[in-house]
């Protein structure tokens, strides 16, 4: 990180790295901004994301089945979030760990993914507990600490790293960006939940900043701290959709729009961090907002387009039967095996096995490993294919 590369007000936030490194310079960045110019390039791609969570949260009250629907999002999302960081396992590979409960095994790509899952539950389930305080740095921490559960010891699960930390390959001499030492993170973190995490108003009385604009700030401060050790891109990416359902939105996943234009994200949060270059950075995340919402409408309307397509091909059964029942049930579990589906529709398994058979008979399901004898997994590759697909 070259002091050339920076901003005159970033330069300002050098500090000398500790020791052994004392040689070298980290920042620490000044205050989230709670005011942003109002330019003629940022309002409107602002304007236009909030129009686009009116229209998400207009839809989701009248579109039927969002509980599952959501669910399978929820997993798109976790692959997508941690295909960013490098990872290979695609959605089919999440959904097959999920169904089989890591009986198969599994990859150690599909173990992380699935972390990522587990967390984003998890935070959402806290939020909507009665004694729930909102986004506190101990639900940050609980999240870094489920999505790291199985990291190696020096990686500090749930704690803010001890070592100094730098993005690029190779020495921290030729680093892109040199993030505050240690000693600086928990004022750092403080100032970004009492600022943005749990923020209500600005100090100016006459001014509040909107949701899009807040989760562009938090997610560009809270990377350009980097307080954790590792895994600091997924609980960065966790925040959002966390700070949207406290804000009374649906979660809103946004890992597929910073998946196919990551060269842009990555420059973007880059331009913050080295030049605070914030308008480049809401504009993109806007842009973000709007995609994710139209994406999740459309995949929610042809998911549940492509479930009334197949009760058309069972009309022929009982409405109360398993298998009547089982289309509906594949919308969350696109995925799933005779147990599975024997647990969730409170069936006995040779009812679930009859029932499984029969949808793959009719064409709804295909059995992905014909050959096995036990951990027999099914496909819905309809849904598979549009959740697959932006």
């Amino acid at each position: 990180m070259r002091r050339q590369d920076l901003s005159p007000s970033r330069q300002r936030c050098l500090v000398k790295c500790d020791e052994p490194r004392s040689h070298c310079y980290a920042l620490v960045p000044s205050t989230t901004p709670r005011i942003l110019p109002s330019t003629a390039r940022v309002a409107p791609a602002i304007g236009l994301a909030h129009e686009a969570l009116g229209r998400l949260q207009d839809a989701v009250a009248h579109l039927p089945n969002t509980d599952l629907i959501t669910r399978s999002l929820a997993r798109r999302e976790a692959v997508q979030s941690s295909q960013i960081e490098g990872t290979r396992t695609q959605l089919s590979e999440l959904l097959e760990y999920e169904a089989t409960q890591g009986a198969e095994g599994g990859t150690a790509d599909a173990r992380v993914t699935e972390r990522y899952v587990i967390a984003l539950k998890d935070g959402l389930d806290l939020l909507k507990t009665p004694e729930a305080t909102g986004l506190t740095l101990d639900v940050v921490k609980r999240l870094h600490r489920v999505l790291m559960e199985d990291a190696q010891p020096h990686i500090r699960p749930g704690q803010w790293r001890d070592t100094q930390a730098w993005l690029g390959s190779g020495r921290i001499e030729d680093a892109t960006f040199v993030p505050p030492p240690p000693g600086y993170i928990e004022a750092c973190m403080r100032e970004l939940e009492e600022s943005m995490l749990r923020y209500e108003r600005s100090e100016d009385e006459h001014f509040e900043l909107g949701i899009v604009v807040r989760l562009a700030i938090t997610h560009a401060q809270f990377e350009t701290i980097h307080p954790f050790a590792d895994g600091n891109g997924r609980v960065g990416r966790l925040l959002m959709p966390l700070m949207l359902a406290e804000a009374n939105y649906p979660p809103l996943y946004l890992s597929g729009f910073l998946l196919k234009h990551r060269h842009a994200y990555y420059s973007s949060l880059a331009g913050v961090q080295l030049k605070e270059q914030w308008d480049a950075w809401v504009e993109f995340l806007s842009n973000a907002v709007v995609d994710a919402c139209d994406t999740s409408l459309s995949i929610a309307r042809d998911m549940n387009h492509i479930v009334e397509g197949w009760l058309d091909r069972l009309s022929d059964i009982r409405t109360d039967s398993v298998a009547h029942r089982l289309p509906m049930l594949l919308l969350g579990h696109p995925v799933t095996s005779v147990n599975e589906v024997a647990s969730l529709l409170r069936s006995s398994y040779p009812t679930a096995s009859k029932a499984v058979d029969l949808l793959v008979d009719r064409g709804i399901l295909q059995d992905r490993y014909p050959e096995r004898k036990r951990n027999r997994i099914f496909h819905a590759s309809e849904l598979l294919s549009r959740l697959e697909r932006n």
